[in-house]
C-alpha cells in the first residue's frame, strides 16, 4: 500500500514539473524577428503628370441644313460624304402649292392697286364738284344779303357744300384703305415668293455631308422648328475633341496645355491642344464634370466624327530628374504606422529620428532604424515634405526628408534633396524571408517565387537558403 502511495506522489511530481517547464518555455521572452527590406537605386528619369479623360471626336463647325417649308422632297443632290459648295443645290421641294400661292398674292396686289386708282379717280371728281359747290355757296349768300335768292336755295347750296365735302373725305379714306391692302398683298407676294424660293435648298457653307435625315419622296412638314435635312462639316482637316473633366482634375487643366489621345481605330497617337474651359457643369453619378475643347490637325481626314478619344492632358512635365518609385513614397517602417504626421510634429534635429517626440508618448523605432537622419538638419517641413527610408542593408535603414514634386503615378520627381539620393537605395517595401543575396544589400527577384532545385555535391538537393543569422 505505501508502495503505490510513493508511486502516485512520483507520477503527480512528474506531471507536475512537466506542466510548470511547459509553461516556462512558453512564456520565455521572444526574441525580436529580423525584419527584411526591399530597396531600389535612386536616379533620374522622366516625369509626365497628366489627367485622363475621354472624349468624343466633333468637326470644329457644322451646320445643319434644314426647311422652312412644307412638302414632299422631289430631289436630292448631295448624299452621305458628298463634298458640296456654298449656294449649290442640294434637294428640291415639290413647288406647285407655292407657286399657285405666289399667283393668287400677285392677283390681289394687282386688284389693291386697281382700286387705289378707281379710289384716286373718285377723289379727284369729288374733290372737282366740291369746288363748284364752294363758289355756288358764296354765290348764294352773296344773293341772299341782298335778297335777291330765297333762303331756301341758300340751304340747298350748303347742303350740296356738305354732302361734297363728306364725300372727300370718305374718298381719301378709301385711298388710305386700298394702300394698305396694297402693303399686305406686297408682303403675301413677298412671302410666297419666299416660300417658292425655299423650295429649292443650297448649302449654306463649303463642307462634307456628314448627314443625311431623308429621302426622296417623302413629305418634311415645317412647324415651330426648322426641319432638319442634312448635317454638313465645313471642314475636317482640323477638328475638335469634347471631353468631361471631373472637377478634382479640372483644376489642373488649363487652355493652351498640349493633349495626346488615341482612337481604337488606329495604333498612332494623335496631338492636340485645349482650346476652352467651358463652365457650364454637369452632374452624372453624383460627379461633376466641366466639357473641355481640344483641337487637334486631321490632314488625312482619318479622324471621323463620333469616334471616342482616349485623352491624356500633359499637366506638367519634369526629365533629366530625380525620381523615386511611388512605393518608396508610401512605405512606413514596422512600429512607425502611428506615428504624428509631418506637419503636426516639431522639426527634428540632427541625429533624432523624424517622428520621435518626448519620452513616453514617441513610437518605437522601426527594426533596423540605425538613427540617422541623412546627414545634417532637414528641411523646414511643408506641405509637399515626405520622409523616405534609406536602406543601408537589406535589414539596416534610415530616414531622409525630400521635397516632392509632380508624379506620374509609378515615380516621383524630388525637387529638393534629389542630388543627395543619387545611387542610394531607397526602401520600397518588406519581405518576410531574407533574400539570396542579402550579402551585398541590392533588390533581389520575388521572395513568394519559388526557388528552382540545386543539386549538392553528393548529388542531392538543397533547398533554398534560410535567413542569414
Amino acid at each position: 500500500m505505501i508502495k503505490k502511495i510513493i508511486k502516485l506522489v512520483v507520477v503527480i511530481a512528474i506531471l507536475a514539473g512537466a506542466w510548470y517547464g511547459w509553461r516556462a518555455y512558453k512564456n520565455r521572452p521572444q526574441a525580436p524577428a529580423t525584419v527584411y527590406f526591399r530597396s531600389q537605386v535612386v536616379g533620374k528619369g522622366s516625369v509626365t503628370q497628366e489627367v485622363t479623360a475621354t472624349g468624343t471626336v466633333q468637326p470644329v463647325k457644322k451646320v445643319s441644313v434644314t426647311t422652312q417649308v412644307t412638302g414632299k422632297i422631289i430631289s436630292l443632290s448631295a448624299d452621305y460624304n458628298s463634298r458640296i459648295k456654298e449656294c449649290e443645290v442640294i434637294a428640291e421641294i415639290d413647288p406647285d402649292n407655292y407657286k399657285s400661292s405666289l399667283d393668287n398674292a400677285r392677283a390681289q396686289l394687282a386688284s389693291a392697286r386697281a382700286q387705289l386708282k378707281n379710289n384716286e379717280a373718285n377723289l379727284e371728281k369729288t374733290s372737282a364738284q366740291l369746288t363748284l359747290a364752294e363758289k355756288e355757296l358764296q354765290r348764294q349768300k352773296k344773293l341772299f344779303e341782298r335778297e335777291m335768292t330765297t333762303e331756301s336755295d341758300l340751304d340747298n347750296a350748303q347742303a350740296s357744300f356738305d354732302q361734297l365735302v363728306a364725300g372727300k373725305k370718305s374718298n381719301e379714306a378709301s385711298i388710305e384703305q386700298s394702300k394698305a391692302s396694297i402693303a399686305q398683298a406686297e408682303a403675301s407676294v413677298r412671302t410666297a415668293e419666299k416660300n417658292l424660293a425655299d423650295c429649292t435648298i443650297t448649302s449654306p457653307v463649303n463642307g462634307i455631308v456628314i448627314d443625311r435625315s431623308v429621302e426622296e419622296g417623302q413629305t418634311v412638314v415645317s412647324s415651330m422648328n426648322a426641319t432638319g435635312l442634312f448635317t454638313v462639316a465645313t471642314d475636317l482637316s482640323r477638328v475638335k475633341v469634347e471631353a468631361a473633366i471631373p472637377e478634382a482634375d479640372i483644376g489642373g487643366v488649363a487652355v493652351g496645355q498640349k493633349v495626346n489621345f488615341t482612337v481604337d481605330a488606329y495604333k498612332t497617337k494623335f496631338k492636340g491642344v485645349v482650346t476652352q474651359i467651358r463652365l457650364a457643369s454637369a452632374t452624372n453619378s453624383n460627379v461633376v464634370t466641366y466639357p473641355v475643347i481640344i483641337e487637334a490637325e486631321n490632314p488625312d481626314e482619318r479622324l471621323f466624327p463620333g469616334m471616342t478619344a482616349n485623352l491624356s492632358i500633359i499637366i506638367e512635365e519634369a526629365s533629366d530628374v530625380v525620381v523615386v518609385p511611388n512605393a518608396a513614397t508610401r512605405f512606413t517602417p514596422p512600429g512607425m504606422e502611428n506615428a504624428p504626421k509631418l506637419g503636426s510634429m516639431p522639426t527634428p534635429s540632427a541625429g533624432t529620428m523624424p517622428g520621435q517626440g518626448t519620452e513616453g508618448d514617441r513610437p518605437m523605432p522601426p527594426p533596423g532604424f540605425k538613427g540617422e537622419n541623412g546627414g545634417g538638419t532637414p528641411p523646414p517641413i511643408t506641405e509637399n515634405t515626405k520622409m523616405l527610408w534609406l536602406a543601408d542593408s537589406t535589414t539596416d535603414i534610415h530616414p531622409v526628408m525630400v521635397e516632392l514634386g509632380i508624379s506620374d503615378g509609378v515615380n516621383t520627381v524630388v525637387t529638393s534633396g534629389g542630388d543627395e539620393l543619387l545611387g542610394k537605395k531607397v526602401v520600397v517595401g518588406k519581405q518576410s524571408s531574407a533574400p539570396a543575396n542579402a550579402g551585398n544589400g541590392t533588390q533581389t527577384s520575388n521572395p513568394f517565387m519559388p526557388t528552382p532545385p540545386s543539386r549538392n555535391k553528393k548529388g542531392g538537393k538543397s533547398g533554398p537558403p534560410g535567413p542569414p543569422m
